[in-house]
């Protein structure tokens, strides 16, 4: 959205539910004009944003980064790894994060398991207490 490849009026074509991800300092695709506007703007979409606090570009990106990124290719130059790495957030937390919510989306909307939805309710259903410090999820139903 905020390099200009959405707009507003497209996006209110999606009916398709939606869960949008996303770091809430992404430097690259942007948050607030990035992909907090895209929720936003489809409007004609039951959907979801998790927002990772404080997490950048690669916010919950899937593992394992390529293995030459472990590695640097010269003495002395840092591994590429921190182009997939976040400074704040753990690579494998995010991951296992996303992996619960994206199961609940799928199971909720491909298979139509009603009892999923509870997974996306304020209580954080699958969180131990104090877990889900650092996440904000977000919904919005259809405005049709």
């Amino acid at each position: 959205m905020a390099g200009g490849f959405w707009e507003a009026e497209g996006l209110k074509g999606i009916s398709t539910p939606m869960l949008f991800v996303a770091g809430s300092v992404d430097d690259v695709a942007g948050y607030e004009k990035g992909t907090k506007a895209i929720y936003q703007a489809a409007v004609n979409a039951d959907r979801y944003l998790l927002t990772f606090v404080n997490a950048n570009h690669n916010a919950a990106a899937p593992i394992p980064a390529p293995a030459e990124t472990y590695t640097s290719p010269e003495a002395g130059r840092p591994a590429a790894f921190a182009h997939y790495a976040d400074a704040v957030w753990d690579t494998s937390r995010m991951n296992n994060i996303l992996d619960h919510f994206a199961t609940a989306y799928f199971d909720l909307y491909l298979k139509g398991e009603e009892a999923k939805r509870a997974y996306f309710e304020p209580s954080w259903k699958g969180f131990k207490r104090g877990t889900a410090v650092g996440l904000i999820l977000e919904h919005s139903p259809p405005a049709k």
